[in-house]
């Protein structure tokens, strides 16, 4: 039987009853589907039992992978993997442990970044708010919105979500450009992504950061776009920000629909009022913001995905 600890960010006990309450579902589903698998057990990274064999988390220290001798797997409960976690990885010398992920919400933030899509082109977030206080002028009045069916558009990224997405596009009548790693690995030469959007309408972003990745979407790939439209559902630093805001403010983009952001509250008295950018998105009218919610995290449908298919990995790591 495998010996898994679920890592969790302090003590389980001082969860606000918000989150224990998404929690819950993806914990008794672990708790069903483990039994004869896994013994489990949960609490902060450093409080793993030293005969642990799987960590389910995303962060541990180079010191901890060496003192945990049975340690040898880390599966990260979301999509991507954390440049750092490869990084200390590294540093520990362990080339007997190895890194999974889940793709457990792939739909939903390929969904998330669709709609947000939809709700930049046809100019959503500045209609919601006007019938709200009875104002029906936008309907009688030349208005900014964009027709997606006959345009062009790219997807960064390959992997589960940018693959339901382009997709979800084509299914539109769009003609996409599914653009993966660069042929000889490493990190894209900001011309050759300019070349392929070239006269494109549409990115969306949805690959995973890290030292490869981090700022490849700059200003010079940003002006390849035809008064674009930017969607960004993988990770906020894939953009440069400051390019991205500018071109938004001043009308060379269209519209952006963003659901990851560059400021994240790391508490929970911050969670109610804390700017998600340095730069002041929320004054464009021409932005579409969510709080980072593509993942479905604390969506009870979502959490039992999530164990369903960690358990999928449990059961290959025993076969």
């Amino acid at each position: 039987m495998l010996q898994v600890h679920l890592a969790t960010h302090g003590d389980p006990a001082s969860l606000t009853p918000e989150v224990r309450a998404g929690h819950d579902p993806f914990l008794d589903a672990m708790t069903a589907r483990c039994a004869g698998l896994a013994a489990l057990t949960r609490g902060p990274v450093d409080a793993m039992p030293a005969s642990c064999e799987v960590l389910v988390g995303s962060e541990i220290t180079a010191e901890m992978l060496a003192a945990r001798s049975t340690l040898r797997h880390l599966i990260v409960p979301w999509a991507g993997i954390p440049a750092g976690l490869e990084a200390t990885l590294a540093a520990s010398g362990r080339r007997d442990v190895t890194i999974h992920n889940l793709h457990h919400n792939a739909a939903s933030a390929a969904e998330t970044g669709v709609g947000l899509l939809l709700a930049a082109a046809r100019g959503i977030a500045r209609l919601d708010p006007l019938l709200r206080t009875d104002d029906w002028r936008p309907r009688y009045e030349p208005r900014p919105a964009r027709r997606l069916e006959g345009g062009r558009a790219a997807v960064l990224g390959r992997g589960a979500i940018g693959g339901r997405v382009a997709r979800a596009l084509e299914g539109l009548g769009m003609t996409v450009d599914r653009i993966g790693r660069p042929p000889a690995g490493g990190r894209w030469a900001a011309s050759d992504l300019v070349a392929r959007l070239d006269g494109r309408q549409v990115l969306v972003v949805a690959i995973p950061l890290g030292p490869e990745t981090e700022g490849v979407v700059d200003g010079a790939v940003l002006d390849a776009l035809v008064d674009g439209i930017v969607v960004n559902v993988g990770r906020a630093r894939l953009i440069d920000q400051d390019a991205l805001f500018d071109r938004l403010a001043d009308g060379r983009l269209f519209a952006a629909g963003l659901d990851v952001w560059w400021r994240v509250p790391t508490t929970v008295e911050h969670r109610a009022d804390w700017p998600p950018a340095d730069r002041p998105f929320r004054d464009l009218d021409n932005v579409v913001m969510t709080p980072h919610v593509g993942g479905g995290l604390g969506e009870p449908e979502i959490e039992i995905h999530r164990a369903e298919a960690l358990v999928e990995v449990l059961r290959r790591l025993d076969g």
